[in-house]
This record gives structure tokens, C-alpha cells and sequence, in this order.
């Protein structure tokens, strides 16, 4: 009986023991902070700015790059309770991601509110509440060649004139080409005057399932679209590549495309300028807002850890000068594009400030998952117009 008690005192000192141990070296563990990206360039700006904070919270910063899917990977991933902390991504999956109860609506103080340009945290607010930190922002302009357009038109009407009489003048070249049945290229010119694809409520919240892309001036805009077509200044197989390559070779005047164009026409050494999309019937043109940004996965165990990396190094002007350098696209916050100007040559600057221009009478791309079906559907109302086989009414 006395060797069985001192059996099972043995057993019980053992378990505790090894409890213990087992305790002890998970203490001694460090954490990992997981994010997924589609950009190699943002991992390498995301390791630049992580050294800091891995020493003080003691814990490892991952940066996973996923280069197709990442929405639907990141949605798998949280069905089975696995993924990342932190997502970065463009900010139009934020309502599909939130009414899946995937991402952490987000408390942001009012000083680190005002940093950010209104325009870019209000592509991450989603029925009233914010579920990102964006860095970026960007939006489509007008580009142009000097050497063939000394200034850009005043008017969208201007420039099929200006089209027609530089074609007449030089047969190989082309005035004014973009991917016009493309509803994102073209939609700067149907929403010219504050379009809008979804109608919205007293709150200012999207209303899913009325559209707002019926109105007689969103159709009179399409009118004047629908000219390029029909007086040939624009082939309607056009696409972007046609344009951007003819551009590059100096035989296009002007050209309607994003900053992620610029770094090649930098290559190319043609010579560029950037401008606002001219106005249509009088009215400043409105191309789609997009930015990029940090989202907290609901899921995480480790939420306060991430929003403290994104808040304090990711998102400071710092982290975003950083971001820039790496990724070279318009900066979310003011003080950051200060700092940015100041490094770049004087031309590229420019550049910089007129997407920006561009984007203060941009529409940030809905955000609700009904977005997804506008998309075909645009695309299908655009050729029946331009083919003549339906009016735009």
C-alpha cells in the first residue's frame, strides 16, 4: 500500500514537472505575426519597417506572397480558423470580407484619422464602420504627349476634334486611344458630373440593389462616349496594350491610364504629361478611386499585436514613404507626400500630383459584394451601344 502511494506521488511530481517544462519553453517561444500580400515589392518595404517592433514585442513578422486568389485563399483560410493576422489588399473586398465576419472593424484614433487623405480612409469605411488602414491611392488620367498636344483639352469634345484633324495630318499615328469598351477606362467619362453605380441612403451607405447608372445625365455622357466609336477616332477593339505600345512609340497623342503605367514610359523614354481627364459637356470627369490597405483578420489571437505594427510602423509617414519607395504609388497621407515630393526630380513630382488631381473628383470603387456583377454587365451594355445594336437609353 506504502509503494502505491509513493507510485502515484512520483507520477503526480512527474506530471507537474513536465507541465511545467512544457509551460516554460512555450514562454520562451517567440510569436509570429503572419501577412499575406500579392506584391513582392510591398514584402520587401513590410521587412524594411518590421525590425523594431520584432525586437520590442519579441515576436517574428512573416510576409507570405500569394499572387492569385488572394481573396478567396484568404476566405478558405478563415473557414478553417487559419491564415493570416493582417491582409493587404485592395480595398473593394472589404464589404464581401466583412459581411463574412472575416475582418476587424477598426477604431481609429481622430489624430491618426485626419493623417490619412479623407478620400482614401473612406474607401475602407463599409455600413458605417472601418475595416482598414490604407496606404496608397490611385486613380486613371489623361496622358499625353507634348510633342503632339501641347496642352490637354479643356473638353472630352475638344479632343475628338483635336482626334480627327492630327489623324488628317498624320496618317500612321493615332490622337486619342484607350481600352474604350472597358467599363473601368471609360467610366471617368459616364460618370462625368458625380455618377454613381449604386444609389445611397439618408446615412450615405450604398443601397445594393438600386442602381444608380440610368439617369439622363449618366446617358447623355454615354452619348458623347459613344462618338469615338461612331466617327472612328477609336476602334472598338482597342485595348490597352494597343494603346500603351503606340504611345510608347510616339505615334499617339494622348492616352487615358494609371500610374502603374509610369515606370515603363520612364523605360520608353518617350516624352509624357499627366493630367486630369478632361471634362465632359462641362462636367469634371470621375474616374474609380482605389487604394490599398491593412485588414486585422476577426479570427486572429493575436489582433492587438497587429493593430499595433500596422498603427505604429506600417501606416506612419515613415512606413509609407517606405511603402513608396518600394511600390511607387500616390501616398495615403499628407505628410508622407511632403516627404515624397522632396525626393523626387521635378517631373516626377508633377506627375504624382496629377493623378492625384485626378482622384478629388474620383468615386471610391464600391465596396459591396454586388459590385462583382456590374462588371459583365457594363461591359455587355457598352457593346450593344457601340455596335449599334441597342441605343445607351
Amino acid at each position: 500500500m506504502i509503494k502505491i502511494k509513493n507510485s502515484l506521488n512520483l507520477l503526480a511530481i512527474l506530471t507537474l514537472f513536465f507541465l511545467a517544462l512544457a509551460q516554460s519553453t512555450q514562454a520562451q517561444e517567440r510569436r509570429t505575426l503572419e501577412v499575406w500580400t500579392s506584391s513582392e515589392n510591398i514584402k520587401r518595404a513590410i521587412e524594411a519597417l518590421v525590425n523594431d517592433f520584432e525586437k520590442k514585442y519579441d515576436t517574428d513578422v512573416r510576409v507570405t506572397v500569394l499572387n492569385r486568389e488572394l481573396t478567396t485563399q484568404f476566405q478558405t483560410a478563415g473557414l478553417s480558423q487559419k491564415g493570416p493576422d493582417i491582409l493587404c489588399w485592395a480595398h473593394d473586398v472589404i464589404g464581401e470580407l466583412a459581411s463574412s465576419g472575416l475582418i476587424e472593424p477598426i477604431n481609429i484614433s481622430p489624430e491618426l484619422a485626419e493623417a490619412f487623405l479623407p478620400q482614401a480612409l473612406d474607401a475602407f469605411r463599409f455600413d458605417g464602420k472601418i475595416y482598414g488602414y490604407p496606404y496608397d491611392i490611385e486613380s486613371i488620367a489623361f496622358i499625353y504627349n507634348p510633342t503632339h498636344l501641347a496642352s490637354p483639352p479643356e473638353n472630352i469634345e475638344e479632343l475628338i476634334d483635336f482626334s480627327h484633324s492630327f489623324r488628317r495630318e498624320n496618317p500612321n499615328k493615332f490622337g486619342f486611344l484607350y481600352e474604350i469598351k472597358n467599363f473601368f477606362f471609360s467610366f471617368p467619362i459616364i460618370a462625368a458630373g458625380g455618377g454613381e453605380i449604386f444609389k445611397r441612403d439618408d446615412e450615405d451607405r450604398l443601397i445594393p440593389d438600386q442602381l444608380a447608372l440610368a439617369g439622363p445625365e449618366i446617358i447623355k455622357n454615354v452619348e458623347v462616349l459613344n462618338r469615338f466609336v461612331q466617327e472612328g477616332v477609336i476602334p472598338f477593339s482597342t485595348d490597352r496594350s494597343i494603346a500603351f505600345e503606340l504611345f510608347k512609340q510616339g505615334r499617339l497623342a494622348a492616352m487615358i491610364d494609371g500610374p502603374w503605367a509610369i515606370s515603363e514610359l520612364e523605360r520608353s523614354r518617350v516624352d509624357y504629361r499627366v493630367a486630369p481627364i478632361p471634362k465632359v459637356r462641362g462636367n469634371y470627369a470621375r474616374p474609380f478611386l482605389g487604394t490599398h490597405g491593412f485588414m486585422i483578420r476577426r479570427s486572429s489571437s493575436n489582433k492587438i499585436l497587429a493593430k499595433e505594427l500596422i498603427e505604429n510602423y506600417l501606416v506612419t509617414k515613415k512606413g509609407i514613404v517606405t511603402l513608396y519607395k518600394n511600390d511607387p504609388r500616390a501616398p495615403s497621407r499628407e505628410d508622407s507626400l511632403n516627404e515624397i515630393r522632396k525626393m523626387l526630380p521635378k517631373n516626377q513630382a508633377k506627375h504624382l500630383d496629377a493623378f492625384l488631381k485626378s482622384s478629388e473628383n474620383a468615386l471610391p470603387m464600391p465596396n459591396i459584394p454586388q459590385m462583382s456583377a456590374v462588371w459583365p454587365m457594363m461591359e455587355q451594355a457598352l457593346t450593344f451601344i457601340m455596335q449599334s445594336k441597342r441605343p445607351p437609353q
